[in-house]
């Protein structure tokens, strides 16, 4: 007997993984229903989960309620909204073109999208898929400029918004970072170069060849959805309780907004493992990782996190949008996928989607490697306050960024500098150092951690304006328009 077999056994016996071949199917769905049950409650918001071996479906089911205010319960054809899951099926699409012969991944983005800034780096359509193009994150830029974080807006928006942009974030092609504005520019040259609307070309190439009839880009904000999921938070001070937190208006797709069940999924992906989607280099396309400008390769292929775990190659993401949270997991030398798709923002997808692999591949993994991993946040030590005197009328005033097309509204009350954006209450920004303030107490939706301020001055000691840095969007420039 192996060392690989007597740990197995050891796990076996201690009753925390069954194999499927060696005990019933029910043993196994009643262990994959326990790790479910011990998170969700019947009565709150939950999950749907597929798995899916050998082109057959093993398993799907439901957890939990997919509308709280009718009890309706969640089912395998329960529609959600999957975030970023998406990604895969935007770059799916332009993978397509290419083949197509419509364009070619190494273009430049320009010959697309004319309207964006000339780098000395071109931008290439593979940077877009990739996360190496560089470009700032549009949702940051659009908080930043006092925007709703979801308000609607349409691909011409965010290609205008981009437009005004002075600088990016890296040199194209230096460095992976992810990027949501990379996807949403990625759709616009599908519908640019496909003469059709975004969600039009992914119904016609590949849901409804594929036969995933539950599926659609959700760019209609006033389309009827049968069997549809809210999403949902937990209650502010109460976290036996839930609110609704699904935004309905947001109706624009390419980083996000496929809506599907687990069913169609499973569909996507035993079609993909098969190389059933567009053929072998379709598929090759897709898993291609990103290469930088120094030979290093990235992780990450079109819409597909590229992975290892316990042994086995990976093909996975996850999604995360307001009240919704996914995870698409394939282990293709093993044929098998994990589906788990949940209505509830503090649940964790990617989490439960490995504790059912661990199961249902008991037999398969290296048991030596740690299982079902959970992602943590870093920690970061915020820079401590200073003390400045604050002179009255140093720092009032209006000022204005063409980059967001946004205007700040700076004063003194109470001895604190507030910032108030647009129609914002106003903010209170903490001293850092002469000139250097830290924004307090931004909107969560702005996304980044901590917001900087930096004032400069004019020969005579005058503030003329200040520059401002916020997660991707760092030094956008604002310049002072009345006093």
């Amino acid at each position: 007997m192996t060392a690989r077999h007597v740990a197995l056994l050891l796990i076996l016996t201690t009753g925390t993984i069954a194999c499927a071949g060696e005990y019933s199917s029910s043993a196994l769905s009643d262990q994959i229903d326990t790790i479910f049950s011990s998170e969700i409650a019947a009565d709150s918001p939950g999950c749907a989960l597929g798995v899916a071996r050998d082109e057959t479906t093993e398993l799907s089911r439901g957890y939990g309620l997919a509308n709280l205010d009718h009890r309706i319960p969640i089912t395998p054809r329960t529609v959600f909204d999957v975030g970023s899951v998406t990604k895969q099926f935007t770059a799916a699409s332009t993978v397509l073109l290419a083949q197509d012969g419509a364009l070619s991944l190494d273009d430049d983005v320009r010959d697309y999208l004319p309207e964006l800034p000339e780098h000395e780096t071109p931008i290439r359509v593979r940077d877009l898929l990739h996360h190496t193009s560089g470009v700032r994150d549009y949702l940051n830029l659009m908080a930043l400029g006092g925007r709703d974080f979801y308000a609607p807006i349409q691909h011409q928006d965010i290609v205008e918004l981009l437009a005004r942009q002075h600088a990016l974030v890296d040199p194209p092609g230096s460095r992976y970072r992810y990027s949501n504005t990379g996807y949403m520019l990625a759709a616009t040259i599908v519908e640019r170069v496909s003469g059709q609307r975004f969600d039009h070309f992914a119904e016609t190439r590949i849901f409804h060849p594929l036969g995933m009839t539950a599926s659609f880009l959700y760019e209609d904000a006033e389309q009827v959805v049968p069997n549809r999921a809210t999403g949902y938070a937990p209650a502010r001070g109460n976290a036996a309780s839930f609110r609704m937190v699904h935004n309905f208006p947001f109706a624009t797709a390419g980083d996000g907004q496929l809506y599907t069940t687990v069913e169609d999924l499973l569909v996507w992906s035993r079609a993909f493992i098969a190389d059933g989607v567009a053929g072998p280099e379709f598929t090759e396309q897709m898993l291609a990782p990103g290469t930088l400008a120094d030979g290093s390769r990235t992780e990450y292929g079109g819409g597909i996190v590229l992975g290892e775990y316990r042994g086995e190659i990976t093909q996975s993401h996850g999604g995360s949008t307001w009240g919704f949270r996914a995870h698409l997991l394939r282990v293709p030398e093993e044929d098998t996928t994990v589906a788990v798709l949940c209505n509830r923002e503090d649940l964790n997808p990617l989490w439960f989607a490995y504790r059912v692999l661990d199961l249902v591949l008991a037999d398969r993994l290296d048991l030596a490697a740690p299982t079902a991993p959970r992602r943590e946040r870093p920690v970061q030590e915020r820079e401590p306050v200073v003390d400045l005197s604050l002179v009255s009328g140093d720092y009032d005033g209006v000022f204005y960024s063409e980059e967001l097309d946004g205007r700040y509204h700076l004063a003194l009350a109470n001895g604190t500098l507030q910032v108030r954006i647009e129609r914002w209450p106003p903010l209170a920004l903490e001293p850092l150092g002469e000139d250097r303030f830290r924004g307090v107490d931004f909107p969560a939706w702005t996304g980044p951690r901590q917001v900087e301020f930096v004032f400069r001055r004019n020969a005579r000691g005058a503030v003329t304006g200040f520059t401002l840095s916020a997660g991707t969007a760092q030094g956008l420039v604002f310049g002072r328009v009345t006093s």
